[in-house]
């Protein structure tokens, strides 16, 4: 009798990545169709049902389902399949796919169109094994992430594609670290009013660049309380990214907007994060100056999954089987998607609040089969 190993053949699994990496699905502009179409095919040719969703014209995204043998819990399958423009500097085409000594080279190879091509091969396999499993499993190849997710994931989240998930599990490249927590992200604009006059006589207005230069210092003075071990950087962070002021250089400028991007913990909540920033914003007022605050994007809520849950129990001692190893576990830096879990102040559980990220991929290096790096933007074609 086969195993769902002999099912998967390699060279067919290294082809359809090549096949992927060479349609540009380029985000922006985000124009996808061609990606998705050669996604709900793969799936087609190996059985399994395909649905299109496109809320957003040319952004397109492809849903699958598989069913177990017996009723059971249901796990998301995330990956996303259009990447950033490729940029200069390539060895070879960005967009061959070609494949040299072990490596398939091209943009997406490693972030992350091979997590989408594990997960087609993987699922087309289940298939022909006759799904022997217990529940459900729920694909989403999704046609947005790298411009903020929200004809993505979101969409996902919002058509309620696979809610009441038990599982959900994002082939993000981790070098086969388990990630198993995101930070939360919400974006601010603070406007500080004054009053114009000439520069000539600035005694006569009120400067609020001024103003917002001493909300700018004290903001980024503040401490934070909150911290969790798990994350690599453990507390919250604020930066301030961006800065407008001023109509003329001889003109004292009457209004100044700055930009916030601020990092969260579990347990923070938007409502806490912005009580923080008015108390600066008040220490700071003075007279002929006004301020406020809001926020310009909700992004996501920040999360953390028990590292002694059975999901996460499971997938270690899984992983210790297939590979030897015991991975390390982690959460995720720099992350521009959304987790899947959704259970935040705004949002009511449409998904899963158990989201792990794994790949065997690196996010920045290639690497041959027994694990030597190489160059950057490859995938290991491994046997």
């Amino acid at each position: 009798m086969s195993t769902i190993q002999d099912l998967i053949h390699p060279e067919e699994t290294q082809k359809l990545l090549s096949r992927l990496i060479r349609s540009r699905s380029l985000n922006p502009p985000g124009d996808v169709r061609e990606c998705a179409a050669i996604v709900a095919d793969e799936l087609k040719t190996r059985g399994l049902p395909t649905e299109i969703i496109e809320d957003k014209p040319g952004v397109v995204n492809v849903v699958s389902y598989l069913e177990g043998r017996e009723s059971g819990k249901t796990m998301i399958w995330n990956g996303h399949f259009d990447v950033v423009p490729a940029g200069e500097d390539w060895e070879s085409d960005p967009f061959g796919g070609e494949v040299k000594d072990g490596f398939v080279y091209g943009r997406g190879s490693s972030d992350m169109k091979s997590g989408v091509t594990s997960m087609i091969v993987a699922l087309g396999a289940l298939k022909k094994a006759g799904s022997p499993f217990k529940g459900r499993i729920v694909f989403q190849a999704v046609g947005d992430e790298e411009t903020g997710s929200d004809a993505g994931t979101l969409c996902m989240i919002r058509r309620k594609i696979g809610a009441g998930a038990d599982f959900a599990m994002v082939s993000e490249p981790t070098d086969l670290s388990m990630v198993i927590g995101n930070r939360g992200l919400r974006w601010m604009e603070v406007t500080v009013k004054g009053r114009a006059c000439h520069a000539g006589r600035p005694h006569m207005g009120v400067n609020a660049l001024h103003a917002a230069a001493r909300m700018i210092g004290e903001l980024e003075r503040l401490t934070f309380k909150t911290h969790h071990l798990l994350f690599e950087v453990p507390r919250p962070n604020l930066s301030v990214t961006m800065i407008n002021a001023g109509a003329k250089v001889n003109i004292i400028p009457e209004r100044c907007t700055f930009s916030i991007d601020r990092r969260m913990m579990p347990g923070e909540t938007s409502q806490s994060a912005l009580q923080e920033i008015e108390n600066v914003l008040r220490q700071c007022s003075s007279d002929g100056i006004s301020s406020e605050v809001r926020i310009i994007h909700e992004g996501w809520d920040p999360y953390a999954i028990d590292p002694g849950s059975p999901w996460v129990k499971t997938l270690c001692e899984t992983i210790q089987e297939v590979v030897g190893q015991s991975p390390q576990i982690k959460e995720r830096r720099d992350a521009r998607t959304p987790p899947i879990s959704t259970t935040s102040e705004r949002s009511p559980r449409f998904a899963s609040d158990q989201v792990s990220r794994i790949s065997p991929m690196r996010q920045t290096k290639g690497w041959r089969w027994r694990g030597s790096c190489r160059r950057r933007r490859s995938m290991p074609f491994r046997q």
